[in-house]
């Protein structure tokens, strides 16, 4: 059988190949206009910011409408107090700037002067200069003026150069001096405590311009002491006695104990006497006294007689060298064995020696004797 001729012309297979590819270019120019569309649409839909927060900027692009949004998405927590040039909810729009300063609390001493403050700067140095201290050449600044001022605060101690004077052993010191504390003045004036001596202010304290630090050295020395220890009284009421008059029944006696004491110095002169514990050697004996409870019965011969004399007055003195209601000499009283002076003693006590008196010399001693019959 004759073959087929089975050849194809050039012709047919150029033209084979140019409708194939007519699909893979409008594929690839529908991925172009597909990315090109995509990125029209992002810069449509999204915001250049800048975000700046403690002085640091930065150029950010977000989708979010609000400052809020902004803070949210790039973790800026914003809390009471904290200054913010928009509200939270303020709209933005592209090229706007968002600024954010903390609130950072600082306790600021200056000079002794503590204070509390709130700042918005990053630094110590910006800080100091919002507040309005300017340190003097040479001052003490507890932190780097360029140190970053932390959002959770800070303290910060100023201390510029000051006279203080140090008092101690029985010295004074005056120096010169920009250390903040009592405890760097001491230790810069040479002045070394122990446990127990004492400085007011306390060794915490900031130093104030002009300030006297006294320095209080203690000591404390364990002895032990033979001491008395005081008898109680007892009084006991006698109504067969006259009011006023008074009788030891029992003498009291003194007892001893044995103590161990600290003795507490302060600049050599005892301030203090601890016991520390007390051993009795010998008990006390409380003293009884008996007091006489009994009255004269009123509007007797003898008030009659004291009211002339003086007008009823049994605690006066006069001056003139006569007492009480019956106008006692002071040798007379002595002569009837009265105690003390008559003005001393209750009426009864009067009326009791002065019927001694009367009995021994008649009623002749009074010049108002008879008052007593009216």
């Amino acid at each position: 059988m004759p073959q087929q001729n089975t050849r194809r012309t050039p012709g047919r297979r150029a033209n084979r190949r140019h409708r194939s590819s007519l699909p893979l270019l409008a594929l690839n120019l529908a991925i172009v206009l597909v990315l090109a569309g995509g990125t029209a649409a992002y810069g449509a839909l999204s915001q250049t910011v800048t975000l700046t927060v403690e002085g640091d900027s930065t150029t950010v692009r977000t989708f979010g409408g609000t400052v809020a949004d902004v803070l949210d998405d790039h973790g800026v927590v914003v809390k009471a107090g904290d200054r913010l040039n928009h509200q939270p909810s303020s709209s933005i729009s592209d090229g706007d700037t968002i600024d954010v300063a903390y609130a950072k609390p600082v306790t600021l001493t200056v000079d002794g002067v503590v204070s509390q403050q709130v700042v918005f700067d990053h630094t110590v140095g910006q800080a100091l200069d919002a507040l309005g201290v300017a340190p003097a050449d040479g001052s003490f600044v507890s932190a780097k003026t360029s140190t970053a001022v932390p959002r959770d605060g800070m303290q910060l101690v100023v201390s510029t150069p000051k006279a203080v004077t140090v008092v101690a052993d029985g010295a004074a010191k005056t120096l010169t001096t920009t250390r903040p504390t009592v405890a760097d003045v001491l230790d810069e004036a040479g002045v070394t405590l122990d446990a127990d001596d004492e400085i007011k202010p306390g060794t915490d304290a900031y130093v104030t311009p002009g300030e006297k630090l006294r320095v209080v050295r203690i000591e404390k020395v364990d002895k032990t002491e033979t001491v008395k220890l005081e008898h109680d009284t007892e009084v006991r009421d006698d109504p067969d006695a006259l009011m006023g008059e008074t009788e030891v029944v029992t003498e009291g006696k003194n007892g001893k104990a044995r103590e161990q004491v600290t003795l507490v110095y302060a600049d050599g002169k005892l301030r203090e006497r601890v016991v520390v514990a007390s051993d009795p050697v010998s008990k006390p004996v409380t003293e009884i006294v008996s007091r006489g409870t009994s009255r004269t019965p009123p509007d007797s011969v003898w008030d009659k007689i004291a009211k002339c004399e003086s007008g009823g007055n049994w605690s006066i003195n006069t001056g003139n060298g006569y007492y009480g209601g019956l106008q006692f000499s002071a040798a007379t009283w002595k002569s009837v064995g009265g105690p003390g002076l008559p003005h001393q003693n209750s009426r009864e006590v009067q009326i009791k020696y002065a019927k001694i008196l009367q009995a021994r010399s008649g009623w002749g001693q009074w010049g108002c004797a008879g008052a007593r019959f009216n």
